[in-house]
């Protein structure tokens, strides 16, 4: 399976390609989050991502890898391990990581909620720029 290569995409698959969401400022926060996983979940992650990229459109891959975790701003979780890794879907096919995060228990705490507020931001911030034109400039 093909790793990160040192630009935003982490892997264009049949159905989807699959993003690092990166700042203004250009940092790339799950990404950074990636690198300080362990390598079982890395790998772990990189095999849902190629799995979720080379699916058919509206295929459901199984809750223990990937789960909506916000219904109304269509926010989503890739699921190695206790990692979650937050990510949306736009047109064109496109995934976009933002950010992660490590579980805390059964359910999201107010910590966990946190990081989803600023899943959220990020998913705003892309649109914005995306439609100004100055995100993929």
């Amino acid at each position: 399976m093909p790793k990160y290569t040192l630009d935003y995409v982490i892997y264009r698959g049949a159905t989807y390609i699959v993003e690092w969401y990166y700042t203004q400022d250009g940092k790339i926060p799950a990404y950074e989050y990636f690198q300080d996983m362990e390598e079982k979940d890395q790998d772990r992650f990189l095999y849902m991502v190629k799995y979720l990229a080379d699916s058919l459109k509206g295929t459901k891959l199984p809750a223990t890898m990937y789960r909506i975790e916000d219904n109304t701003q269509k926010i989503y979780a890739f699921k190695p391990g206790d990692e979650r890794l937050f990510n949306f879907m736009y047109k064109g096919g496109k995934v976009i990581i933002t950010n992660a995060y490590r579980k805390h228990s059964q359910k999201m705490d107010k910590q966990d909620k946190e990081k989803l507020k600023v899943a959220i931001k990020y998913k705003k911030d892309y649109l914005k720029r995306v439609k100004e034109g100055t995100y993929y400039g």
